[in-house]
């Protein structure tokens, strides 16, 4: 008897911390501290002919002056119903018909848009008209206001993506709505913008601004132009950042955007990163083997690559080009960053 009361002490005694509000770390250490990262979410693959029926049918029946925002924002059921794309990131695609605009307002996280269908579309973030073209990157950083607009004859849609998971699980997002009714808004040229129009040139006087990237529209020509001159990387594909033009960083503190091109045929070295990240296709078709898993694609589908799952991919055809959005400069700026080839 000694001994069953003897082997019921320490659950009784962990009771009673648990009781008090203590919990011991000698019974879930492991639990805390597991040897390496474990992604709550597999891949995923959204694939663009799937989508695309619904962003006719969103048109039809959501009415852009009843909502803040029409978005179709992909979701990993992985997540247990929550609008979760990834670990800190969200995708979308959101779709304007011609007249549509989407109301100004401005929040805590940021966000990128990335030009699929957009041509003819504009974004005007504080103050600036930033006109998209084929494969254009807009940002609209943290607590900048933004607004979109389709001036054309014709629907466009474009990626979304932001980290709104990161800052809801931080508990600090802040959101404020503009003036739905104000014209003023909308009243604008490409303002400020003009000071960053030119590759390699910063104006000597210019005061260091906030920690995001003072340019806010990327050029889809250029990036393609630098893709077809730059070298194969270590890993075999030729890869673009984009970056901060004052300091060089990632364009925002935790969001990073990259550009790749894949040779035909040839299969990237495998990656893998304590990083999340989403790959859209921009461009041509191929394969990618993630963890266990592989899937083909083609242009404008949207994959996602959790943390920590060996990555690699391949051209099929011709080569091909993602664009990659990534929580990675959060991690870095965090000491949180491991990176390796397998």
């Amino acid at each position: 008897m000694a001994n069953v009361a003897a082997a019921a002490q320490p659950s009784d005694f962990v009771a009673q911390l648990e009781a008090a509000n203590l919990h011991p770390l000698w019974d879930r250490f492991r639990t805390l501290t597991p040897v390496k990262p474990q992604s709550k979410d597999p891949p995923l693959i959204w694939r663009w002919r799937d989508i695309e029926p619904f962003t006719e049918r969103a048109v039809a029946d959501v009415p852009i002056n009843d909502v803040e925002r029409r978005a179709l924002i992909l979701v990993n059921p992985a997540f247990g119903g929550e609008t979760v794309t990834t670990t800190n990131l969200i995708g979308a695609f959101t779709v304007l018909d011609p007249g549509d605009r989407a109301r100004p307002h401005r929040h805590t996280f940021a966000a990128i848009r990335f030009a699929t269908r957009a041509e003819g579309a504009t974004t005007i973030v504080n103050g600036r008209r930033c006109d998209m073209h084929d494969g254009d990157l807009i940002l609209t950083p943290p607590m900048c206001w933004h607004g979109h607009v389709n001036d054309s004859d014709h629907r466009i849609i474009w990626f979304d993506a932001a980290n709104i998971p990161l800052v809801r699980n931080l508990d600090t997002n802040f959101f404020e709505p503009g003036d739905a009714k104000s014209n003023q808004f909308w009243q604008v040229d490409d303002g400020e913008e003009k000071l960053w129009a030119e590759s390699g040139l910063v104006g000597a006087d210019l005061e260091r601004g906030p920690a995001h990237s003072p340019k806010y529209h990327y050029s889809g020509a250029a990036m393609r132009r630098l893709l077809a001159a730059l070298p194969a990387g270590p890993d075999g594909a030729r890869t673009v950042r984009y970056t901060n033009p004052m300091t060089g960083d990632a364009v925002m503190p935790a969001l990073d955007c990259y550009a790749m091109r894949l040779p035909k045929g040839q299969a990237t070295r495998p990656k893998r990163s304590t990083a999340n990240a989403l790959c859209l296709v921009i461009s041509g078709s191929g394969r990618s083997t993630i963890g266990e898993h592989t899937f083909d694609w083609s242009q404008h589908d949207v994959f996602s690559i959790p943390h920590w799952s060996f990555a690699s991919h391949t051209a099929a055809g011709g080569d091909a080009d993602l664009f990659i959005v990534s929580d990675r400069v959060a991690l870095e700026r965090l000491d949180l960053l491991r990176e390796e080839y397998q």
